[in-house]
């Protein structure tokens, strides 16, 4: 069933916690959700580039249940971050991409955060969770909301010669602890230790790196020589045999053309190695606070990453694309007595199973307007059947469709890929126009969206407004009860990053 925002059934506060209200033998669990941003399969434990160096991510990830064919429901965050903390996908929403205005939709659902708020818990952020403070068009979602937090030292701009805006990379010349995400592992640990007892905390990490501009202290690229890096498997033609359409998200001439001409891929590489390096630092950091805090042993961890990035790979820079490098992701679940320790599942999933998985961990019931299925049959045994393939969406009518063998793309105008990661996983052969493969396509296309239910971008909402074609879901109030109600973007906020 297609569900357009008209249908979108209603869910007042009080009808939240009245459903939300957990049996009194329910104990509350606490929450760690940790988000990270522009993060690919460049993991220890994904293998996604030979060279990474990833000690505590996959620490982190191995107390519980890794998937390794994880996808995000857009490759922009934007739209990503909406769809994971709504429940909703893009086509239900019209948040397609990252100039989609996210608060005239979220302003009225009951996203992930509000919901705990308004089930008890002492909900808590910083970093980036959304894009942007404003993305939830309120400021009552949270009990505390901190914000991003600013890196020390002197603005430096165009490092690597390319004078393309943010696409930037190089050195810093302060320590680590002067960087934003090291505050603010500094700050959730602090909460870990201070947040009261005797309520039930929902605390959210939002890191930035390694988001542009790829900026960390020199230490980082110290662990990566340049004369020594690898780049990613590439094939020269790989644009060949792909669409008008795709070529287009993939932009050869811009991004690729001048990292290649101004011999500096290697140099990205480097870059983007030593800012994950970075993060991986301050996982370590939090995960050993964690497990020394008395609430560690019987927290909840969430760790996902936005989406994937590419590095050349298809000619493509960024993410923005429908391919594995933009779309794939680090996903990781614990749930301590239920999840598997050790566990890899390498079942096909997309990150609209997040909000229902969560509520299910933490023994809340799920709300109506959340319809993904839950990952909870995953974490009891990682190799349980599981039939939902993973969708992901960039852009109106352009959607892939991923299960545990196929990549299908299907484009706005009809044109079409398909990929068997059986016998290609780096996606350089593109089937879709050969024979046989019929079955294959209509089986990955019946998940996928049919063009007159989605529903317009909100880009374009006061046109389609003007029309009387469209109107705002409405999934419930969810107005928060926390001291603060998450007042404003916070003392240490500053302008989250645009792409």
């Amino acid at each position: 069933m297609h569900l357009h925002r008209l249908r979108l059934p209603l869910l007042t506060l009080g009808a939240a916690l009245a459903l939300a209200a957990p049996s009194p033998a329910a104990a509350p669990r606490d929450v760690l959700f940790i988000a990270v941003d522009d993060l690919n399969d460049w993991t220890g434990h994904l293998k996604g580039h030979p060279q990474a160096r990833t000690p505590n991510i996959d620490r982190l990830v191995a107390r519980g249940v890794t998937f390794t064919n994880a996808h995000c429901a857009a490759p922009a965050c934007n739209p990503s971050r909406a769809a994971l903390m709504s429940g909703l996908r893009p086509w239900q929403t019209g948040i397609y991409t990252n100039g989609d205005p996210a608060a005239p939709v979220l302003k009225d659902v009951t996203t992930i955060n509000r919901y705990f708020l308004a089930n008890g818990y002492n909900t808590l952020g910083g970093g980036k969770i959304y894009h942007g403070f404003p993305s939830e068009g309120r400021n009552d979602s949270w009990t505390q909301w901190v914000g991003l937090f600013p890196t020390g030292g002197k603005n430096v701009h165009n490092l690597n010669g390319l004078d393309r805006d943010h696409f930037d990379w190089g050195p810093l010349t302060i320590s680590s602890a002067e960087m934003g995400d090291s505050k603010l592992t500094d700050w959730a640990i602090d909460q870990l230790h201070t947040a009261p007892a005797d309520q039930p905390l929902f605390l959210a990490v939002g890191y930035v790196k390694p988001h542009l501009p790829w900026y960390v202290p020199q230490e980082y690229f110290d662990r990566f020589p340049l004369d020594e890096i690898q780049l990613p498997k590439v094939k020269p033609d790989d644009l060949s045999d792909i669409p008008a359409a795709g070529v287009a998200m993939a932009k050869p001439e811009g991004d690729h053309a001048a990292v290649v001409a101004a011999g500096q891929w290697k140099n990205a590489v480097q870059a983007y190695l030593a800012t994950i390096s970075f993060l991986d630092d301050q996982v370590g950091r939090l995960l050993d606070a964690v497990e020394a805090s008395p609430r560690g042993r019987e927290m909840i961890v969430f760790w996902w990453t936005d989406h994937g990035w590419h590095l050349g790979e298809k000619e493509h820079w960024r993410k923005f694309a429908l391919w594995e490098d933009a779309t794939h992701t680090s996903f990781g679940i614990t749930v301590p007595g239920v999840s598997k320790i050790g566990g890899r599942c390498e079942a096909s999933v997309d990150y609209t199973s997040i909000y229902p998985t969560l509520c299910e961990a933490a023994g809340l019931p799920v709300p109506s307007h959340v319809t993904g299925p839950s990952l909870m049959p995953l974490l009891k045994d990682p190799d349980a059947t599981w039939e939902h393939p993973a969708v992901c969406t960039h852009g109106r009518g352009n959607h892939a469709a991923i299960d545990g063998r196929y990549r299908y793309i299907r484009y706005s105008d009809g044109s079409e890929e398909l990929y068997d990661h059986q016998s290609d996983p780096n996606e350089w052969t593109n089937l879709a126009g050969e024979v046989g493969v019929s079955e294959i396509k209509q089986r990955l296309s019946s998940v996928m969206p049919a063009a007159d239910t989605e529903v317009p971008s909100t880009s374009g909402e006061k046109k389609a407004k003007e029309k009387g074609s469209n109107k705002t879901p409405q999934t419930g109030s969810g107005q928060g009860k926390g001291k603060n109600k998450g007042k404003g973007q916070g003392k240490n906020a500053k302008k989250t990053q645009a792409n």
